[in-house]
């Protein structure tokens, strides 16, 4: 069984633009949900921005990457400046490095703003280096130029899932020796009127009146989810060359699963079997069972349906054992491929103090709720080990399996 280090972690998010705030902000209950508004709707639609504090010129300082690059590989790129920094890597050996991401569908927001230059002004107001700076792979590639890194580059697709399967990948990768470092983990900037207009006419966002109530996972009076924002990244490692560097280890990553459930493009199938079955690979290949699990980070978006099948997944997986379970989306929404990697960082923090934060906006539970979820404030538990999951359009099921202990 093979177990990777977890040396490092960033993230910039609507809760922080560091490990430190983020956590700080979990565990303080507060949430970053605002209301935007799109033309012809009276009522609002609920975002989690990462907002005007962040300056990207404080994590990077080429002035043609500031120029051009989109705002989902700036994101990234900050987040990996905190992780690596976390991690002690200085040198890295730049054919031995993997770079391996996930987003859900790159810049948009540049794209629909060069739409609308090309619309009102004509071709020669749209960007030369557009197509450089909106496709999904742009990231991992602004990162392996910036740490001149030749071994994989890698982007993943996989919706929502994207940054657990970029975990995934990557400690895939490491197990079987193709490389010994990876920077991994996802990154998001949809907040734009076009993708909530789509969102909001497939009845898939909040209709929550205040911004309390508009992302309530597992609750039963629950309406949608809150779109939000930003980057998380984790440094992985083999386990011989972390201890080679003789630095401190986050976690381990034990376990991975990931499938689809091929049933529909955005709704899961109903019962949930198939993102409990992508949870029990992920407990299989781990070595670990239901029993061992102290927290279970759920995917937990606030959809009616989106629940509904966690809801039953979780409680087909743990039936007779009892880890508690929390979300984090009523804090800062649904960061859509960067969520995953979002949740492991949480759960890192939460393994290391003790204390698992709270599903903040929930108040009652969904009826067919059998497990013990986090209402209220933080709950104080020994955690150990920790199941994070990651669910998306598609039918993209993927679950993640780490652990304080080797």
């Amino acid at each position: 069984m093979s177990v990777c280090a977890i040396t490092g972690m960033g993230i910039i998010s609507s809760l922080g633009l560091n490990v430190d705030d983020f956590w700080f902000n979990l565990l303080a209950g507060r949430h970053a949900i605002e209301p935007a508004f799109i033309l012809g709707e009276s009522s609002p639609i609920w975002q989690s921005p990462v907002g005007t504090a962040f300056h990207p010129e404080e994590f990077v300082s080429d002035p043609r990457v500031l120029r051009n690059a989109s705002r989902f590989s700036l994101y990234a790129l900050a987040a990996t400046t905190e992780a690596l920094k976390g991690a002690g890597l200085e040198e890295l050996d730049s054919e031995r490095t993997g770079v391996i991401f996930g987003t859900s569908m790159g810049g948009v927001p540049e794209l629909v703003d060069a739409q609308a230059r090309y619309d009102s002004q004509g071709i020669h107001k749209v960007p030369a280096r557009l197509m450089a700076a909106v496709i999904p792979n742009m990231a991992a590639s602004q990162i392996a130029m910036r740490y001149q890194l030749h071994g994989p580059q890698l982007t993943l697709s996989t919706a929502c899932a994207s940054s657990i399967d970029s975990i995934g990948m990557a400690f895939s990768l490491i197990s079987a020796g193709v490389i010994d470092v990876a920077i991994c983990g996802g990154m998001e900037n949809l907040l734009t009127p076009v993708v909530s207009a789509s969102l909001w006419h497939a009845h898939a966002l909040s209709q929550g009146e205040r911004a309390e109530e508009a992302s309530m996972p597992f609750d039963q009076h629950r309406t949608g989810f809150v779109m939000g924002e930003g980057a998380a990244v984790v440094i992985l490692e083999s386990l011989a060359h972390a201890q080679a560097r003789n630095v401190p280890v986050l976690a381990y990553v034990h376990g991975y699963g990931s499938l689809a459930d091929a049933y529909h493009v955005t709704a899961p199938e109903p019962s949930g079997q198939w993102e409990a079955m992508a949870m029990n690979k992920a407990l299989r290949s781990s070595g670990f069972s239901p029993w061992d699990i102290d927290l279970v980070m759920a995917h937990g978006t606030s959809t009616p349906v989106g629940d509904q099948a966690e809801i039953r997944a979780i409680g087909q997986v743990y039936a007779h054992a009892h880890p508690i379970v929390t979300s984090i989306k009523g804090h800062i929404g649904h960061s859509m491929g960067a969520s995953g990697a979002m949740s492991v960082i949480a759960a890192i923090k939460a393994m290391h103090e003790g204390r698992a934060p709270h599903t903040l906006g929930t108040r009652e539970l969904d009826e067919e709720v059998n497990f013990d979820v986090v209402l209220g404030e933080p709950r104080v538990k020994d955690i150990k080990t920790v199941q994070v999951n990651a669910f998306g359009f598609g039918g993209q099921n993927a679950s993640l399996v780490i652990a304080i202990s080797q």
